[in-house]
């Protein structure tokens, strides 16, 4: 059985529009009431009561009373005048219905059983059969509106159990009847009924066709074939309803509709709404142009609605046409979409009229417009999309609108950080996302010019003095009191700065701020890359100074080589230094030196300090991989597989995550068994071979789990 519908019941109650389900049942009374046995007799006369609560808990019994008998007592309460009686009268039907012997409803293999006669001789048929008889005998000679809407109700619970009846009646019924039958036959989500429905579409009585075409259109997701086909076929019918409504099914299940047929209905203001939502699925590159030129008159609803379909072409198939017709559009259509992007939906100005028709959602609506003005490049994009970016809902969207305009977006954005960036913190309040934003997407702009010949290409000596002024900025904003400002900044020098910024990167690697002192060092080792002739001659300036080590570390590493002198500086550095200092030599030495710092790890595995021990292990499990591939039988390998069976026996997980996120692979190369019988006696660590084991560490194989 099925049953389901989308629309309000009788009772002004929701409805489900999934097979084989209810509405929830009232708290108000209890399933021991429902579940008590009760004498008909006293049912009876409790539904005859004055009281409304009296006669909704008897019609609450009914549901495990004797179908024969609670016939007449059910069409009594499905016609009573409370309306909370006559839905605790359909609950009882779905629980009669429910309670029906197992296979009575359905035979075997899925046969359908006779609509109005049981089984064997003597056997009573089953309750939905019953019901269906009662309710349509009920349509046919009541008056009653109420005892009629609860009769499609309950009938299109009944689901495929009463089609065949429901298809008789509809042949046999006249009037309003008719009518009601074509509503039952629909809420049955019965696929069999469609034939009835769709011959309902022939007939002259423009209501009936009306419910017909309905009906169809609520079985879409069972019988998606067939209904799409009506649905089309509808598309050209004489009434105006049935042509909505078929769209509108069209719409629902996502059905292409070609736009030779769906131009004309875009005209129609009844049919607009739903042929521009139509228009969202065309897969023609007429739908661009004809949706942008309605852009520039559409007001309300109708506006919003052609923003959404524009933009759902944008991400398509089609997303060039959208494009090329939006770019050729008048001036005004490109207005009007960063007018509606701009808009504020609370707490700012109104939105213009032509943007109320977002209705709940304007922030999506917003966004939409957005992109595609970035996409027409409209004067104006770039202010908005920057003004966007102080809206934590519309940054994504502004950030992907800045790069659709590209340069063109520079000018708004150097304005916006020309009055931004500026040491006075009270004036970053609630700006530092935004501004962060904004200086990691100019980046991205400058470097996209810059690939062109601008700043961040080596060998370019004269800068754009638009790309110079966003350099200007960057520059400023490395010192901003907002940790986030700053460390966008120096990403971005890393991406766009110039020789000349060294010193600036290099003094905020001791900044307080730790993140901001994290981004310097990333910011130096992506300028020494950019910039390697400079760089190697800033690191040995920088080797002389205690406080400027670290930098020189960073410098090397960054270089990937070093000759003796930087060697033994690196190697004095990691015993020496400070704990970022030393951390960042251990790093150093093993991209430089290679297998000669082997012994300088040793040593660092044993530091006092975490961060320099994890940098050890780490820094170890890349060199052990890169002599796995230049020299896999080598006595350096070896050595560094010694080293490795030190950090796997050591106890501590993190050490041996370090070493396996260095490359080490502790599970596909083990003869690590000569590393931990190396183990087994106590004795310290040797600095220079590193080969004894530490105290009260065990012996034997590892287990080979990386942790």
């Amino acid at each position: 059985m099925s049953r389901a519908s989308d629309d309000l019941g009788p009772f002004g109650g929701p409805r489900v529009s999934d097979a084989n389900l209810w509405p929830s049942e009232p708290d108000s009374i209890s399933p021991s009431v429902r579940s008590t046995p009760m004498p008909i007799s006293a049912i009876a006369a409790a539904l005859a009561a004055d009281d409304a609560e009296e006669r909704r808990q008897a019609a609450a019994r009914l549901g495990r009373a004797d179908v024969t008998e609670a016939l007449p007592l059910l069409l009594r309460a499905l016609g009573d005048p409370d309306w909370r009686v006559r839905k605790e009268a359909t609950y009882a039907c779905h629980r009669l219905i429910q309670a029906a012997p197992a296979g009575s409803i359905q035979g075997a293999e899925g046969e359908r059983p006779p609509a109005s006669e049981g089984g064997a001789e003597g056997e009573r048929p089953p309750a939905s059969q019953l019901l269906v008889g009662a309710l349509l005998d009920a349509l046919r000679t009541s008056d009653d509106v109420g005892l009629r809407n609860a009769a499609i109700e309950v009938l299109g619970y009944c689901g495929r159990d009463a089609t065949p009846a429901l298809v008789g009646a509809l042949g046999e019924l006249g009037g309003d009847e008719r009518k009601l039958v074509v509503d039952a036959l629909g809420r049955t989500r019965d696929p069999a009924a469609l034939d009835a429905l769709h011959a309902a579409l022939a007939e002259q009585d423009d209501n009936l066709r009306q419910s017909a075409i309905e009906a169809i259109s609520g079985m879409g997701l069972i019988a998606r074939e067939r209904v799409t086909d009506i649905l089309y076929e509808r598309l050209a019918d004489r009434d105006r309803f049935v042509r909505l409504t078929a769209l509108n099914g069209l719409n629902g299940l996502e059905a292409p509709v070609p736009w030779r047929v769906l131009s004309p209905l875009i005209e129609d203001p009844i049919l607009r709404s739903a042929a521009l939502v139509a228009a969202a699925l065309a897969e023609s590159p007429e739908a661009p142009r004809a949706l942008v030129a309605a852009l520039a008159t559409a007001r309300g609803g109708a506006f919003a609605q052609l923003v959404r379909a524009l933009a759902r072409l944008a991400e398509g198939p089609l997303a060039q046409h959208a494009v090329d017709a939006l770019q050729a559009a008048p001036i005004e259509v490109g207005a009007r979409l960063v007018q509606a992007a701009a808009a504020q939906g609370s707490g700012g100005a109104e939105p213009p009229a032509s943007w109320r028709g977002l209705g709940a959602d304007p922030v999506s609506g917003r966004a939409q417009a957005l992109v595609l003005a970035a996409m027409a490049r409209a004067p104006g994009a770039a202010d908005a999309a920057v003004q966007a970016m102080i809206e934590p809902a519309l940054v994504e969207t502004a950030q992907r609108a800045l790069g659709l305009l590209g340069g063109e977006a520079l000018p708004a954005v150097l304005a916006y950080l020309d009055r931004h960036v500026d040491p006075d913190p009270d004036l970053w309040e609630g700006l530092d996302d935004a501004t962060a934003a904004l200086i990691d997407g100019a980046v991205a702009i400058a470097r996209q010019r810059g690939r062109e010949g601008g700043p961040g290409a080596p060998g370019v000596d004269r800068l754009d003095p638009q790309l110079d002024e966003l350099l200007g900025a960057v520059r400023r904003s490395v010192k901003s009191p907002s940790t986030l400002v700053a460390t966008s900044a120096l990403y971005g020098l890393a991406k766009i700065g110039a020789a000349d910024d060294f010193p600036l990167v290099v003094s905020q690697t001791r900044a307080i701020s730790l993140p901001v002192a994290r981004a310097a060092e990333s910011a130096l080792a992506g300028l020494s890359e950019r910039y390697p002739e400079a760089a190697r001659a800033l690191a040995r300036r920088l080797m002389q100074a205690e406080e400027t080590h670290l930098a020189a570390a960073i410098v090397i590493e960054a270089l990937g080589s070093a000759d003796p002198e930087e060697i033994a500086f690196l190697t004095g550095v990691a015993s020496a230094g400070d704990v970022r200092a030393r951390r960042a030599a251990v790093t150093a030495v093993a991209a430089a030196a290679g297998a000669s710092a082997l012994d300088v790890l040793s040593l660092s595995l044993a530091d006092e300090e975490r961060e320099v021990r994890l940098a050890a292990a780490r820094a170890l499990g890349r060199l052990y991989a890169s002599l796995t591939e230049s020299s896999p039988a080598g006595d350096d390998r070896v050595r560094a597989r010694e080293l490795l069976g030190l950090v796997r026996a050591s106890g501590e997980p993190e050490l041996v995550t370090a070493a396996a996120q260095g490359g080490a692979s502790f599970r596909s190369d083990p003869p690590w068994s000569e590393a931990g019988g190396r183990l087994s006696a106590p004795g310290p660590i040797d600095g220079g071979e590193g080969s004894a084991s530490t105290p009260g560490m065990s012996g034997g194989p590892p287990s080979g789990k990386v942790l």
